[in-house]
């Protein structure tokens, strides 16, 4: 699974990242690698030839802040989190060190909250998660700390998530990572309801591993599910409900189509205008147009009214992301979860889900003697629990958060996949966003060709802008 690492054309990096020079932090040597303890220096991509290691931390605590850990500890009682739970405090007792996680900022705050605690020199934890959209502002002022000067880090790894280590490697930096690998977006189904019109209740299961999921039996399927039950015209019951965001990027993805590109140069290209993107975006409103998606009702004021309709049983399939596993779990139907289906006829596409990762990421402040200390702890936390091997550990971490094994064994395990993954590169250009395409098409207040034409001088400038700014940075960090 290992990929070749790729220079990444940054978010609109006109600030180089000199380090310290934006923010009000002390970096100390960033640029150069501690030897001491028999520790060997890191390359640029993180390969090295033994990883340094400390006997002891001398009671060190390290924090790492999130905006959804509830309480530290709470990791369940199955017996994959009691191994865990067993393995992290044995390397915590034999290296003298602890690690807390909490979290310390709401979600929409910690891009701000990490700016400025660490420009003030005065970060609140050792590690942050940062949401793929929020890395680009702090990268882009020098907040972060090169990981690929931590000789404790060996990002050539099986543990490593190689997708954030492709996006956060620029020039001869790492400045990002993850040891994990979420599950993102795909689509919900009511079991209840499928079997209510003549369907059988895991059918999608045995579609999806047949290689059968495709457009054309999902719009056999909302057909099917949309009904008009008290005979007066309207429609009562709507095959699907979702968000914008979610559902037209799947659509794309699922046609072999893309926002944004990158090629083998690192330089990004605007592809918004292929005739595989305009596709999919008609067969996608095509849906709606036939009245099998339901339109948000007057009387909705949340954004995210679409859970409540599939919780409630309203619709019968929702395109949505995994996490939303946790407004499901109290539905008195039961449910099942699959990747998007992909289109028939475009013999280049196949059942994808986009991953927008949380990426891992430490202050610039850090000084480096403290940083190769954390680098070590959090090394050994992120280490494959003794008796499970790292798919065992991802299957075991989900499946209390579905209702049925298949969800976890079939569609998830899928997602490690690289034939059904298409990354995201938008959050890395400044300035652009998916909604600039799915809000206003959508909304049907203009259609996908006529807003593919007004947006797309503005995406190439933006864009263009970033690969310069790419090009000088990587010059600046070899």
């Amino acid at each position: 699974m290992t990929k070749k690492f790729k220079k990444l054309a940054a978010v609109g990096l006109s600030i180089v990242l000199a380090v310290g020079t934006m923010s009000g932090c002390t970096a100390g040597n960033n640029e150069g690698n501690s030897q001491k303890d028999g520790g060997a220096a890191t390359g640029a991509a993180g390969g090295q030839q033994a990883k340094k290691t400390f006997q002891s931390l001398d009671g060190m605590e390290i924090s790492i802040g999130d905006w959804y850990t509830a309480e530290e500890g709470d990791a369940g009682t199955s017996d994959y989190a009691r191994a865990l739970q067993k393995y992290r405090k044995e390397i915590q007792e034999k290296y003298n060190f602890k690690i807390t996680r909490k979290a310390v900022s709401a979600f929409q705050d910690m891009q701000s909250d990490f700016v400025t605690r660490v420009m003030a020199n005065d970060p609140t934890c050792d590690l942050y998660y940062l949401y793929q959209e929020d890395v680009a502002q702090p990268l882009m002022k020098g907040l972060m700390k090169n990981l690929a000067n931590l000789p404790e880090f060996d990002f050539t790894e099986e543990k490593w998530n190689k997708t954030v280590i492709d996006l956060m490697t620029i020039g001869d930096g790492i400045w990002g990572m993850s040891a994990e690998r979420e599950p993102r977006g795909g689509i919900y189904f009511n079991k209840r309801m499928l079997k209510e019109a003549g369907i059988p209740e895991n059918e999608p299961y045995d579609l999806q591993a047949a290689g059968e999921w495709t457009w054309e039996k999902f719009e056999e399927y909302c057909k099917r599910l949309t009904k008009d039950i008290d005979g007066d015209g309207k429609v009562d019951q709507y095959a699907m409900a979702s968000f914008s965001k979610y559902y037209l990027p799947m659509c794309v993805a699922t046609n072999n189509a893309n926002f944004v590109e990158r090629d083998e140069n690192g330089v990004y290209k605007n592809v918004i205008g292929t005739r595989e993107f305009k596709d999919a975006l008609n067969w996608g409103m095509g849906l709606m147009d036939k009245n099998y998606i339901m339109p948000k009702p007057a009387s909705a004021s949340a954004w995210d009214w679409y859970k409540a309709a599939f919780r409630d049983g309203e619709v019968a399939m929702q395109t949505s992301e995994a996490y939303e596993t946790t407004a499901f779990m109290e539905m008195d139907d039961e449910w099942g979860f699959v990747l998007f289906p992909y289109n028939q006829g475009n013999s280049e596409a196949t059942n994808k889900w986009i991953p927008n990762d949380n990426i891992i990421v430490m202050p610039v402040c850090i000084d480096d003697e403290k940083a190769e200390k954390i680098a070590f702890a959090y090394d050994l936390y992120t280490e494959p629990t003794p008796g499970y091997t790292l798919e065992e550990a991802y299957r075991e971490g989900y499946y209390d958060k579905f209702r049925d094994d298949r969800a976890v064994d079939e569609t998830l395990m899928m997602m490690l996949e690289d034939e059904h993954k298409q990354a995201s590169y938008v959050p890395m250009i400044s300035e652009i966003e998916t909604g600039d395409i799915c809000y206003g098409v959508y909304a049907r207040s203009v259609t996908p060709a006529q807003q593919v034409e007004k947006i797309s001088s503005v995406w190439d400038k933006r864009i263009q802008d970033a690969n310069d700014a790419y090009g000088k940075f990587a010059s600046e960090n070899q």
